[in-house]
């Protein structure tokens, strides 16, 4: 009995099912009959496209999603969160950050956290200064300001420092050569110029520091007044010499800044030790 040749007949082996597959066999999707013959159930490749449709459409994202772009969606969620950790705390809508519910509310003339500090404040100002004489000044002066004996002077009560803000500022811009008196005692180590190294602001701060610390007590010195010194020696090249500072009057302010008071005024002079009551003779008592 002849076959024929258009009736394939399936295969039993792995290689030819898996060869079969390419070719989608017709009774692929037949469903087989206990105890018969497989059922001659017909399936079409668009019956099953339709299944595999039905399935994509329970998971898709509903139009409205769809239409939103995903660089849309990041800032959405972002602001979100943000939005939640703040009124939580603040609105009690859940505990603050001290774990109590309820507005968080500072004392009585405490700034915000989040308020910025006016850098002209000389709480911050002095602050800065400290910062900029432990980087510069503290390995030859000392943290305490009392130098080192025959090298380098001390900043504690010293008269070129706490008098007039000139000489302070010319010797933080130009520098000391040679030997220096202070406090009755001689010193001979340079100070090097700091004015081509530090800005206005950093000169300032740092000689405010020095003039409040330690005991001293001096007027601040800011960058404006910095500025119209530093113009006024622009010409000048080298260090100065004791003779050169002592030619600046001790008394010599610069010019009033508009983030502080007046000028501070004039150093008064050391008074006199009193001189001691010379011993008279007692009034002779009644004989």
């Amino acid at each position: 009995m002849s076959s024929d040749s258009s009736e394939t007949t399936p295969s039993n082996t792995p290689l030819g099912v898996a060869v079969e597959g390419l070719v989608l066999r017709s009774d692929a999707f037949d469903t087989p009959v206990d105890g018969g013959d497989p059922a001659p159930v017909m399936h079409s490749v668009a019956h099953a496209h339709s299944a595999v449709r039905r399935e994509k459409n329970d998971v898709a994202l509903t139009p409205v999603l769809r239409s939103i772009p995903l660089w849309a969606l990041i800032p959405i969620i972002v602001i979100g969160i943000a939005a939640g950790a703040y009124l939580g705390p603040n609105f009690a809508l859940g505990p603050n950050l001290k774990g109590y519910f309820g507005p968080l509310e500072l004392p009585e003339g405490e700034a915000s956290a989040g308020a910025a500090l006016d850098e002209y404040d000389p709480k911050v100002w002095l602050a800065k200064g400290k910062g900029e004489f432990a980087t510069v000044c503290a390995s030859c002066h000392q943290g305490t300001g009392e130098g080192v004996p025959g090298l380098y002077p001390p900043l504690k009560n010293s008269e070129w420092v706490i008098n007039g803000e000139e000489r302070v500022i010319s010797i933080l811009l130009h520098g000391i050569a040679g030997q220096l008196e202070v406090l009755g005692k001689t010193y001979n180590g340079a100070m090097p110029a700091q004015g081509a190294v530090k800005n206005n602001k950093a000169l300032a701060q740092l000689a405010s520091y020095v003039r409040n610390e330690w005991g001293n007590k001096a007027s601040l010195i800011y960058d404006d007044q910095v500025v119209e010194l530093r113009k006024r020696l622009s010409t000048r090249t080298g260090p100065y010499t004791a003779a050169e500072l002592a030619a600046i009057p001790q008394d010599a302010n610069l010019p009033p800044s508009k983030h502080g008071g007046p000028p501070a005024p004039a150093a008064p002079a050391l008074a006199p030790a009193a001189a001691a009551p010379s011993a008279s003779p007692a009034p002779a008592g009644p004989k």
